[in-house]
């Protein structure tokens, strides 16, 4: 495997590194991660792998949160995974695409695959969803995180931001129940929309990944925000209408 993922600058996995512990955004998505998994982030004996878990950030979330006897973490990038090494020694962590993960069939209780869907190239995104199916094991939870946009933007064959009809339509062609798909990150979203800004993929010299400052007045409010997300969500079938961000929750179709 290459030891960057394809189209991403040198620095791009050591900025994110340097980020998802204290950047506002990676705070707040964790916190609605957990609001949408509820009692299931914290089962007892619980098997689980983050599917292009980068440089280990939700992982080691997920390690501290809950404690599960099984943590897993594969990503493309042997530099993520290097890095990843740091922060969770304690993951058994491979370097591996989404769509050939080297694990046994029905390992895992939850799989989470945050900011990788949008990234897949376009031949290759049924079977990678096929293969989270095959890992999944009966009565367990895939939880998906990726590129939020009220219609489908695709910026090149690498790169999408979902809309939600899309995304349900992704995982249930391929074995997976949704259950819930919500938008996030909402006045952030709105903000940046009246900025002009939206999500754009990263090039070979810009990696889009932001500061991991939080010290700014502003950065507290964005996660004030987030953290009201969660607490709105953590209501059975809550969704929000719209965000930059766009979150699932799937289980394995009967």
């Amino acid at each position: 495997m290459s030891r960057l993922a394809p189209g991403v600058p040198a620095d791009y996995y050591d900025s994110i590194y340097a980020a998802e512990e204290t950047h506002w955004w990676h705070l707040g998505m964790r916190r609605i991660s957990a609001a949408l998994l509820g009692d299931r982030l914290t089962a007892a004996n619980l098997r689980m792998l983050d599917a292009g878990c980068g440089t280990g950030g939700f992982l080691r979330f997920v390690l501290d949160a809950a404690s599960p006897s099984r943590a897993c973490g594969v990503d493309i990038s042997s530099a993520a995974i290097d890095l990843a090494h740091s922060r969770v020694s304690e993951a058994e962590l491979q370097v591996a695409p989404v769509w050939d993960v080297p694990f046994d069939d029905h390992a895992f209780d939850l799989i989470v695959m945050n900011d990788v869907l949008q990234h897949i190239p376009e031949d290759r995104v049924t079977e990678s969803v096929a293969e989270l199916r095959r890992l999944q094991a009966p009565g367990g939870v895939l939880l998906v995180r990726t590129n939020g946009a009220l219609h489908l933007r695709r910026a090149r064959h690498d790169w999408r931001a979902y809309d939600r009809r899309t995304l349900v339509r992704t995982l249930e062609r391929d074995g997976f129940r949704c259950e819930r798909a919500t938008y996030a990150n909402v006045v952030p979203s709105l903000w940046a929309l009246a900025r002009g800004c939206t999500p754009k993929p990263p090039t070979e010299t810009t990696h889009g990944v932001t500061s991991a400052s939080t010290t700014r007045r502003s950065d507290g409010l964005a996660l004030r925000l987030l953290e009201a997300e969660a607490r709105y969500l953590e209501r059975p079938g809550r969704t929000l209408p719209y965000g930059h961000t766009l979150l699932a929750v799937a289980v394995p179709a009967a």
